[in-house]
């Protein structure tokens, strides 16, 4: 029998733009559900878990010769914006202050940060930001999702996170609550079956068959 997680738990659920999963055997990815996410450079406090961040702090900051707030990127429909606040090219083009990405592109700032782009499933708006050189964030943080509606874990191609040992799928789903799962495979969230209208709430752990196990943990709540 499935039992659902009762309703004063569901209600713990943080609605945040920023969470982190944490996916073992994969590694950590920064999920943004916001429309807009910026990347620039760090600065003490401003690492991607800070729960309290200065005010001009960019989502995703990296430690390089950047500005605090270099670029930003901007979902429009299902398109993608790159807005240079600084120096900024695209598949070696320099940008003349805002640019629509193509579905898969090399993004290039200053002091050689180079960033990959691309939107891998046709059927979701959601993007992939990874880190090509090796300019990272303070804190471990593999790429960034973001995030429209959706955004698949698994072992297939078109997914947004590759986890190659799953034995298929899983999509989180954006609601007005927080984040849902949906899945063929039987999940666990903390030992108890997900049901589809579950929120994943802070810290908890989501399992399933074989090396499926994750946890999202949102890193700031939404007023």
């Amino acid at each position: 029998m499935i039992s659902a997680i009762s309703h004063h738990d569901a209600g713990n659920t943080a609605i945040a733009r920023r969470y982190m999963a944490w996916i073992d055997g994969v590694g950590n990815w920064l999920i943004v559900t916001s429309p807009e996410m910026t990347i620039g450079r760090a600065t003490a406090g401003t690492g991607p878990l800070a729960r309290i961040r200065e005010p001009d702090a960019a989502d995703c900051p990296l430690v390089a010769n950047l500005s605090r707030r270099h670029v930003g990127f901007q979902r429009i429909d299902e398109s993608y914006v790159l807005q240079a606040r600084s120096a900024a090219s695209v598949n070696g083009w320099p940008v003349d202050e805002r640019i629509v990405l193509p579905q898969s592109c090399s993004i290039e700032l200053s002091g050689g940060v180079q960033l990959g782009f691309s939107v891998p499933n046709q059927l979701s708006a959601s993007a992939r930001v990874t880190f090509q050189s090796s300019h990272r964030p303070p804190t471990s943080v593999d790429g960034v999702i973001l995030m429209a509606e959706t955004c698949v874990l698994g072992p297939g191609s078109n997914t947004h996170i590759r986890c190659e040992s799953w034995p298929d799928s899983v999509i989180l789903v954006r609601t007005a609550d927080g984040i849902s799962l949906k899945s063929q495979l039987p999940l666990l969230v903390d030992g108890r079956f997900s049901t589809t209208k579950q929120t994943v709430s802070n810290g908890q752990v989501v399992r399933g068959p074989d090396s499926v196990q994750f946890r999202l943990e949102p890193l700031e709540e939404r007023q």
